[in-house]
């Protein structure tokens, strides 16, 4: 009796060491599969925030690069008829509607830029030299900066006054322009083609 005994006993030690092995490997299971989870977890955020910083890169890209845009302005070119005669009754500069583009570069220079390229008016012309060459310009407390290089302005007198006015009286028009200055090649200079002040800046065009 006693030796049935002990055989059962046995057994049931057996059960238990048997059972609480395999509830072990369980939870050595779920541990390994929860950690594997976990790893994936993390790969997919990082993935997501790597998704999200490329956007956001592209976002700021985007906003570097401007937008072109168009405005309708006055550009004042010389009459023809005022240099053919020489008549001081007439008006020395007529306006001319034009739509110009901008946005690569600043509304204020692509109005020179427009000037220096001309019309196709025969009444008009621009007193520009073709020679000339506008290095660019700037706007700073409604002073508009125009500056040349010194390369290709040449000319008269009137020449000289006559590409002044346009410019003055293109630009002036401008809501956030008060005054003009001229520069060459980025420096305040006594004149554009050796006859007219331009040591300060303008206000106003002049005869």
């Amino acid at each position: 009796m006693k030796k049935i005994i002990s055989i059962l006993l046995i057994g049931v030690m057996i059960f238990s060491m048997v059972g609480c092995g395999k509830q072990q490997n369980l939870s050595k299971g779920e541990d390994d599969l929860g950690n594997k989870n976990n790893g994936k977890d993390i790969v997919e955020l990082e993935n997501e925030n790597n998704d999200n910083s490329a956007d956001d890169n592209k976002d700021v890209e985007n906003e570097d690069i401007t937008d072109p845009k168009s405005k309708e302005v006055d550009l004042y070119f010389t009459n023809m008829k005022y240099i053919e005669t020489g008549n001081e009754s007439l008006e020395q500069l007529i306006s001319e509607k034009r739509t110009v583009e901008y946005g690569e570069v600043s509304l204020e220079e692509a109005i020179v830029r427009e000037l220096i390229k001309g019309t196709k008016n025969p009444d008009l012309v621009s007193s520009i030299p073709t020679t000339a060459k506008l290095l660019g310009t700037e706007i700073k407390d409604n002073t508009v900066y125009v500056n040349f290089s010194s390369e290709g302005m040449n000319g008269g007198s009137l020449e000289e006054t006559l590409t002044i006015n346009q410019i003055l009286k293109s630009l002036l028009e401008l809501d956030n322009v008060e005054k003009v200055q001229f520069l060459i090649d980025g420096n305040k200079a006594d004149t554009l083609m050796g006859h007219v002040t331009i040591s300060e800046p303008f206000e106003s065009t002049f005869k």
